[in-house]
């Protein structure tokens, strides 16, 4: 049994959401430009730079709001999309943008918590081989904005860090409230 076309529909646009998802993140945390990750996902993601002659950035260039429009039409499309392939149109525009950004918002806090994860898995390849590539380097610069308020709260210990599980319980209490209001949002429309 074969994928239905709202399945692949949705990979292509998962895989074209993350793309920009990750550039605008590198923005952000200002990712070394010359690491050959950034460099290939930025010649991966050259519409945002059509886009960004339209929404400049803002923040002394740090957030990238073309790629924000971006991943904010491209979950349009997905859920869209999505919606019309299995036959369910939504009820209404308001439903379906405030449908949008439930699903944008519960996806944020997910891919944090892989992040979160990964920084953690990949600390200790880091300790173990003492080498580091620059898939580690990206994805550990990516994680730092997301720990460094829980380090600045935790004493110091040493070689132990416990802001990631201070991470992990911020997100998962923001996802169980993300979660309650979606239900209460949807039920309401």
């Amino acid at each position: 049994m074969g994928a239905s076309p709202a399945d692949i529909y949705g990979i292509v646009l998962n895989v074209a959401i993350l793309l920009v998802f990750f550039r605008f993140l590198m923005q952000l945390a200002m990712v070394s430009p010359y690491n050959p990750v950034v460099l290939s996902t930025v010649k991966a993601t050259r519409i945002v730079d059509i886009f960004s002659r339209i929404f400049p950035a803002l923040g002394k260039g740090r957030v990238n709001t073309a790629a924000l429009v971006l991943v904010v039409v491209l979950y349009l499309l997905k859920i869209f999309g999505t919606m019309y392939l299995q036959g369910a149109i939504p009820n209404s525009p308001v439903h379906l943008i405030i449908l949008t950004f439930v699903t944008m918002i519960q996806d944020l806090i997910r891919f944090c918590r892989y992040l979160i994860f990964a920084t953690i898995i990949l600390s200790w390849v880091v300790m173990f081989t003492q080498s580091r590539s620059p898939y580690i380097e990206v994805i550990q610069e990516l994680a730092e904005p997301l720990l460094a308020p829980f380090r600045r709260i935790m004493p110091n210990m040493g070689m132990i860090d416990l802001s990631p599980i201070l991470a992990f319980l911020a997100l998962w209490i923001a996802e169980i409230l993300m979660n309650k209001v979606a239900e209460i949002l949807l039920i309401g429309l």
